[in-house]
């Protein structure tokens, strides 16, 4: 009998097969575990589209995507969807005539989750909680948060639920350690890449009448520090030009800024997740800014930058630091630190043999360490699966 694993994902902020970062994490986590098992669901309340071609493997369960007239609607709605997704994974568990067993439960937190991981644990099925943000102060802080007591209670219950709880970045961690005493020390394991679409184009030579081009990927947030990225452009002793990948709600201004500062600027716009190696392939190096301030987040672009060959800029934000080596893998500065961003680009632009460098010591670190297949590999070490419940 073939040996199944179930992703489950019932946030609706979350479309699985779209362009923004969540999604693109969760598409590769798909593509390891269809690496591993002989056969993969994925319960979900947002689709997102079509799923790319290398994943219509994977047994799409689409359930109705939670809305309502009001906030305390839409909460009723997502403890809903948690039910039917707990019911749908039962479901799959005990449905032998489908020629398969159910070996893992693969889940993303979601806020009003609770239902699904119970379900694995009664069934006796091993489970996995990979936890992305501190989603309760998320809402309460960004959005609207009406029943906070419920909403905490069923992330108390989804955490105890749990085989094999991790998260993203120590920041995420130690919250969620914090929201259930039996796990005094969840694991943080950073997000990857996959290295066999970023791959490196040659380190260009430098002459003196090419602006060099700094890419940078996102979906255009307030927290991404566009600001701080287009002026640390313009103030660099070199001159540079921009490449924006993705688009969002701060695009826009970005672009103006960077007009009115005489940087040049190219803008994607919306591009597929697949379109993204492509453009980070013509660039020569690469920036991750974020502005002053707490950050908990693990940037997929810092991996995808590194895989990509690119010598890259970052701010030294959450676990980036632990997880990249300042000055050999790529030049780390402090959040918000425009004066230090602009010479560490600066600097790129001078030293063709320090740009080659990085871009070497990226790729290796990507490869070794930050790729998708190691990032997985951590996740689901967390579990004492036997050997024969993977393909």
């Amino acid at each position: 009998m073939m040996t199944a694993a179930v992703y489950i994902c019932t946030d609706p902020g979350v479309p699985a097969f779209g362009a923004k970062g969540c999604s693109v994490h969760l598409q590769e986590v798909l593509r390891e575990l269809l690496r591993r098992y002989r056969c993969v669901h994925l319960i979900t309340t947002r689709p997102g589209g079509n799923p790319p071609a290398d994943l219509a493997g994977v047994v799409v369960h689409a359930l109705p995507r939670p809305a309502g007239a009001s906030v305390a609607a839409r909460e009723v709605a997502q403890r809903a969807a948690d039910a039917a997704a707990a019911l749908r994974l039962a479901g799959l568990c005990s449905d032998h005539h489908v020629g398969h067993r159910v070996g893992l439960v693969y889940q993303r937190y979601g806020l009003w989750s609770a239902e699904t991981l119970e379900t694995a644990r009664r069934l006796g099925v091993p489970s996995v909680l990979e936890v992305n943000a501190p989603l309760l102060e998320e809402q309460a802080t960004h959005r609207e948060l009406v029943d906070a007591a419920e909403a905490e209670r069923r992330t108390r219950r989804l955490l105890a639920a749990a085989d094999a709880p991790f998260a993203v970045a120590g920041p995420v961690a130690r919250w969620a350690s914090s929201m259930d005493p039996r796990w005094r020390s969840v694991p943080a394991i950073g997000n990857g890449v996959d290295v066999a679409r970023f791959t490196p184009a040659p380190v260009r030579e430098t002459a003196e009448s090419r602006t060099l081009t700094v890419a940078f990927s996102g979906t255009f947030k307030p927290w991404h520090g566009l600001e701080l990225l287009v002026d640390a452009t313009a103030a660099a002793s070199v001159p540079l030009r921009l490449l924006l990948i993705g688009d969002g709600p701060e695009l826009g201004v970005t672009c103006a800024r960077a007009a009115a500062a005489g940087v040049p600027v190219t803008a994607t716009g919306q591009v597929s997740p697949a379109e993204v190696p492509v453009w980070l392939r013509t660039a020569d190096l690469a920036a991750a800014p974020y502005p002053a301030g707490e950050h908990y987040f693990s940037p997929l672009k810092v991996a995808e930058y590194l895989a990509a060959g690119l010598p890259t800029v970052a701010s030294a934000i959450a676990d980036v630091p632990a997880l990249v080596a300042d000055g050999t893998e790529a030049l780390l500065v402090p959040p918000g630190d425009v004066a230090g961003t602009a010479a560490a680009l600066g600097r790129l632009g001078r030293d063709v043999a320090l740009r080659r460098s990085l871009a070497a010591a990226g790729r290796r670190a990507a490869e070794t360490r930050l790729s998708w297949t190691a990032v997985v590999d951590r996740s689901l070490a967390l579990l004492a699966v036997p050997a024969e419940d993977v393909a």
